[in-house]
């Protein structure tokens, strides 16, 4: 089982690092692959998907845009054995009072060969 840093970063009861494991590590990988990218590193400019998913919800190119970050970074992950996407249960939800879109899909963790699912708000309570 996969464990990791909880983020944010934390500590446990103990006084050491806080971690989580399995289904929540997963999560928060994920989760920080999709996150904005805005950070004042050279070398990490364009690892997420930006303020785009916050501010241009109205905008008709922003689902497939997150649709090719989700699948570019599925292709990264299955190269290094961790996750394999289930293109087929990408599923979104418009909640147009809210102006918020809602983002679920399967995936397999390859570790433990079984199905998850990963949900996403974008939009003003993402």
């Amino acid at each position: 089982m996969t464990t990791g840093l909880k983020v944010p970063l934390g500590v446990n009861p103990s006084g050491g690092a806080a971690v989580v494991e399995g289904d929540e590590n997963d999560n928060k990988i994920i989760s920080l692959a999709l996150a904005d990218d805005d950070n004042e590193n050279a070398f990490q400019q364009d690892i997420g998907l930006g303020q785009r998913m916050v501010f241009d919800l109205n905008d008709p190119t922003i689902k497939p845009s997150i649709l090719n970050r989700i699948v570019r970074i599925f292709d990264i992950f299955q190269a290094q054995k961790r996750y394999k996407l289930m293109p087929e249960t990408i599923l979104w939800e418009e909640i147009s009072d809210k102006q918020e879109l809602i983002l679920s899909f399967r995936y397999i963790n390859l570790e433990s060969d079984e199905p998850r699912t990963f949900t996403r708000r974008f939009g003003a309570g993402g």
